[in-house]
């Protein structure tokens, strides 16, 4: 199971609407669910404690590890059957995790909005379940 974590609400409704369609398309292919959460360290602090232990924590960060698409379709389906993307608001991870394991993984070297970064995110795994079922769309 994969699970989406988006910490802040959608200001762009653009952004929403294609996080939503990719949403739908991923659903035929693998399940995928979407968690929004304040922008509330308590919040943020009890997601992550409720997640410890429970599959691959991945954070979105600028400084993380980079891999191009085909790396990260063989990551994905090579990890541990629960993965936990989260996906920051505007000001970034926050800057004590405490002691919980995050991954921290890089959707590109260059710097996107946290709204664009969720539409990134959701159609990498599209792509990624596209592949694996032999789907036309990567091409």
């Amino acid at each position: 199971m994969i699970y989406c974590f988006f910490v802040g609400k959608f200001k762009e409704k653009r952004f929403q609407e294609a996080v939503a369609d990719y949403h739908k398309r991923l659903r035929t292919l693998w399940p995928v669910t979407l968690v929004e959460i304040p922008e509330n360290s308590k919040e943020i602090a009890k997601v992550l404690e409720s997640k410890r232990n429970k599959g691959i924590l991945v954070s979105l960060d600028a400084e993380g590890e980079r891999m191009d698409s085909p790396e990260f379709i063989r990551w994905v389906t090579q990890s541990s059957p629960d993965l936990h993307f989260f996906a920051w608001g505007a000001d970034g991870p926050p800057k004590n995790l405490g002691d919980v394991k995050m991954k921290s993984l890089s959707l590109s070297p260059m710097t996107y909005s946290h709204e664009l970064a969720r539409v990134l995110l959701m159609e990498q795994l599209y792509r990624a379940g596209a592949t694996l079922k032999g789907h036309p769309y990567p091409r």
